[in-house]
This record gives structure tokens, C-alpha cells and sequence, in this order.
């Protein structure tokens, strides 16, 4: 297949999570006026494509093909009722605000993707459905509420993916090479197709990103092409329904070949014509502010296919490390990347100002501010940005680890002298202005200052070193180079260093 792209898609993309809006929405509150009062601030924002997610295990709205989230339970009922019965301790009050808040919308007769939908065109604002395809929120607990009949009935024939290990979420998923994992969840593709007026559907494979035995990926590959192929020929009974095209998406993991090897070749799909839009994503551990965009770009030329880079909100730069929530200097850091390496645009994933506290700490005005310039590769050059080093945190089956952090001077990287050698990607140089390189070092290592640190071989002075180990560097913008920059510590001692965080922080510029 060969055509030339022409972009079509609004950016920044924002992916609405199926619960959300009910957690932030008591039932005295939901209304159709509440849900148009969301979608307008996400317009207010520079939104220009919401995503909205229709479902996990169970459908979010009142669907006709599977359960939705309240079956079973009863308002009024106690909080031992058999769909609370297990949930966590501490949790049965927010699951009973969130069932309280769909149903109450459910029977005012308020469908909030059709209202959320037909508010988005109100805008002009690209309006688009997403499908999370093995969702296991809540499977290694005890008959979580969050588990659907069709889920349970899998669990007790021991059908899931991997039964003899059977010890993390992953084993826990639902085994898509099974022909009635397929058409359960083919219902709710047509569904969605015929019920709602959407520029576009998109199946969200990393709604958890394994949906195979160990072994059986590339195999499974092949029956979930086939799969797609009739989701396709739906996307197209849905635009002669419409009057308007109706697109396919697809979430699939940062690496191409990672992709392939899980049985979500979406390059493949691309050539054949199956997807109009591929989004690379991390699962959700950390943003992966490396994701190798200029790979799938080159991989997808040819096609017609619109290419964006998915930015998760939680920040970890090192494999069970401790972790905080991207700051705004960090997104834009992380979206200019993105752009500049060769994406149409930027996919927000799990920003929600509500429940991840972007109103507190970041602030409307620059949530209004960030987003509006996700849309701007000029407008991200020019504003305050951090870019570090995090990890991708979804590997096929046998692929080794690759982490750059932490990072020690064992001489594996440089063998004489001791020392270590990271990559960060930046984007563009500035053009002036300042920045700062932060390296983050474990304790009882060398002493920060014992060490000589060079941004692409020009030495860095030591400015000031906190008490919990964190050395900043001056650097100047004329050592800087375009789309990365290579930093090399080399130890001054016998005592062994190791980094665990590292980023380099630009000032805005006019």
C-alpha cells in the first residue's frame, strides 16, 4: 500500500479513562449539562481530539451486548452486597460513588459518550471512541467488582494466559487466541460502531498488552490481524451509516519489533491498509520520554497512516524506583521529543486534572498553557522544558532489559577510565537561554565532586549538591546539540558512583 498522509487528526489527543468523569462526578451532580460542562473545559484546554472509553471488563455506559458497571448492584443495598462484597478495604465508598454516578446518568437516559461525543463537534473537536481489549484491573484480588461474568467464567475453566505460572496481572489476562475472547469483544465493537456518531474507533491493545500465551505471540499475531480485518470492514458499514469516514486506531508498546513480537504488528496492519492511526505507548509504570519515533516513522512512510507518541502522566525514572506524576516542564519536554522525532501529534494518556492532581500542582492556567502548546512545535521550543531518562516497561516474552538507570562506573560503557556515558534526548537546541544538567546519585557512592561530569566533551562546572545527593551542573546552550545530548561522568575515586536520575532542565526563551 502506498499513499500520501495528509493529517487529519486535532492534537493534543486526550484519552478520557472510562471511570474518571464518575469519580470526580457525584450522583446528585451528573447531568447531560455536566458532561458538556467536561468536554468544554477540555476545549478551553486546546483539546482537539477527546478519546472517550467506553469500558474495562464491563461497559461504562448502558450497553446492549455486554454488562455494564452497576449490574448487580443495588443502590440501596448494603455494602456487603455480592458486587461489593470483595472489594478492598477503603474502597467500597468510591466504588459505590462511581456505580451511584454511571447509573444515575444510565437512567436519566444520558449516554455520556453520545452527549460527550455530540459536544465535541460542537467545538470542532476531533470525537473518537477507544476500546480497552484485555482489561484486568482488579484480577489478582479476590472477586474484585471490577471483574466481569465473561472474565470469572474464563478464570474457572483456566483459560486465561498463563495458568501454570499464574502470578502477576499479566498471567491473569485473557487468552485472545480463543475464539470466544474474539467475539466477545466483537460485540462490543459493532456496538459502539452503530450506537455512536465517532470519527473514529480505536482498540486499545495496552489495556494490558498481553493477550497471549508465552510462546504463541506471533502466532496470535495472525488471528488478531484477521480479527481486525472484520473490524475494518464495521469501520466501513459505520462511515455509509454516518456520511463520514470512520477511522481505526491502535495503542500498541513504544518499540516496533516489541510490538510484533506481543502479536501487534501495527506496522504490518498499516501496509495492509487496517489502521489509520498508530499511537507507540508506554503501559504505564513511567512516561517513555524515548520512544523511538523516527523508527516507526520511517517503518509507516508510504502509508496513509497518522502517527502519534503516546505521554503517560506518572514520571519513574528508574525500574521500581520511586515515582511521581510528570510536572508540566516534563510533559513539554517530553511532547516536544515526541514531535520533533517525527510524530503528528501528542497523546495524553491518564492526565486528568482531578484525580492526578494537575489542577493543584500544575494549576488551570498552565494545564490551559501546556496543552495549547502540545499543538505548536514553535510554541514547545520556546517554553520551559526538562527532559530525563526513564524506561520502557513492556518487553516481549525473552527480550532482556535495557534500562539506562541506574547507572555505575563499572567499565563496561568506557573501560579506561572509569565511568559511565547516558543519552537524553532534547529536541531541538535552543536557540538561547539557559539550562541546567541534574544527576541524581544513590547514597554512600563517590562524592559528586570527586567526579567530572561533560555534556557532549565539554566539562561541566559542579553548582550545588543537596543533601539527599542531587549535584546540578551549569551548561551552556552553545554546547548543546540538536535531538540529543551525550553526558559523561567519570569517577575520581575507588569509590564506586551510581546516577538513578538525570535530566536536563532548558529556561524558556522569547
Amino acid at each position: 500500500m502506498s499513499a500520501k498522509k495528509t493529517k487529519t487528526m486535532k492534537g493534543p489527543i486526550f484519552n478520557q479513562d472510562s471511570t474518571e468523569f464518575y469519580y470526580t462526578h457525584s450522583a446528585e451532580v451528573v447531568s447531560g449539562e455536566a458532561v458538556d460542562a467536561y468536554i468544554d473545559r477540555l476545549a478551553q484546554a486546546g483539546v482537539g481530539t477527546f478519546v472517550s472509553c467506553g469500558n474495562a471488563q464491563r461497559a461504562n455506559y448502558a450497553s446492549k451486548v455486554w454488562e455494564s458497571d452497576w449490574h448487580g448492584y443495588d443502590p440501596d443495598g448494603p455494602d456487603d452486597q455480592p458486587v461489593l462484597r470483595h472489594a478492598l478495604k477503603g474502597q467500597i465508598s468510591p466504588f459505590r460513588h462511581r456505580l451511584d454516578s454511571a447509573k444515575r446518568l444510565a437512567d436519566m437516559g444520558v449516554d455520556f459518550h453520545e452527549r460527550a461525543l455530540a459536544r465535541c463537534r460542537h467545538h470542532g473537536m476531533g470525537a473518537w471512541m477507544t476500546m480497552r481489549m484485555n482489561d484486568v484491573h482488579g484480577c489478582m484480588e479476590q472477586d474484585s467488582p471490577l471483574l466481569s461474568t465473561f472474565y470469572r467464567e474464563q478464570r474457572a475453566a483456566k483459560l486465561l494466559r498463563n495458568t501454570y505460572r499464574d502470578t502477576s496481572w499479566a498471567d491473569r489476562s485473557l487468552d485472545w487466541g480463543r475464539p470466544e475472547v474474539q467475539e466477545h469483544y466483537f460485540k462490543l465493537v459493532r456496538e459502539q460502531l452503530t450506537r455512536y456518531d465517532l470519527d473514529g474507533l480505536e482498540l486499545d491493545w495496552m489495556r494490558f498488552a498481553y493477550h497471549f500465551r508465552p510462546g504463541r505471540e506471533l502466532a496470535g499475531g495472525r488471528v488478531i490481524t484477521d480479527w481486525m480485518r472484520r473490524v475494518k470492514e464495521e469501520c466501513a458499514r459505520a462511515a455509509e451509516r454516518l456520511g463520514h469516514p470512520v477511522k481505526l486506531g491502535v495503542r500498541v508498546p513504544s518499540r516496533p519489533e516489541t510490538a510484533r513480537k506481543l502479536g501487534m504488528d501495527a506496522v504490518a496492519w498499516a501496509k495492509e491498509g487496517l489502521v489509520d492511526l498508530v499511537a507507540p505507548s508506554p503501559f504505564w509504570a513511567t512516561c517513555e520520554v524515548d520512544m523511538p519515533m523516527q523508527e516507526w516513522h520511517l517503518l509507516l512512510e508510504g502509508t496513509s497512516v497518522e502517527l502519534v507518541g503516546c505521554l503517560e502522566i506518572r514520571y519513574q525514572p528508574i525500574p521500581t524506583g520511586p515515582a511521581t506524576m510528570m510536572t508540566p516542564e516534563l510533559a513539554t519536554g517530553a511532547a516536544l521529543s515526541v514531535l520533533q522525532g517525527g510524530a503528528d501529534q501528542v497523546y495524553l494518556f491518564n492526565y486528568f486534572p482531578s484525580l492526578h492532581g494537575l489542577t493543584e500542582n500544575w494549576g488551570a492556567d498552565t494545564i490551559d498553557r501546556v496543552f495549547h502548546a502540545m499543538g505548536d512545535v514553535a510554541a514547545l521550543e520556546k517554553s520551559s522544558r526538562r527532559h530525563a531518562i526513564t524506561f520502557r516497561d513492556v518487553r516481549a516474552p525473552g527480550e532482556p532489559l535495557d534500562n539506562a538507570l541506574p547507572a555505575t562506573d563499572l567499565q563496561e560503557d568506557m573501560p579506561s577510565p572509569s565511568g559511565c556515558a547516558l543519552r537524553i534526548n532534547t529536541g531541538s537546541k535552543p536557540e538561547s537561554g539557559t539550562a541546567e544538567l541534574l544527576l541524581a546519585f544513590a547514597p554512600d557512592g563517590a562524592d559528586p565532586a570527586s567526579l567530572k561530569v561533560y555534556v557532549n566533551s565539554v566539562e561541566c562546572a559542579l553548582g550545588d549538591v543537596s543533601a539527599d545527593g542531587e549535584a546540578r551542573y551549569e551548561v551552556r546552550c552553545d554546547q548543546l546539540e540538536n535531538e540529543s545530548q551525550v553526558i559523561d561522568v567519570i569517577g575520581g575515586e575507588a569509590k564506586a558512583f551510581t546516577i538513578v536520575r538525570a535530566e536536563i532542565a532548558i529556561a524558556a526563551s522569547d
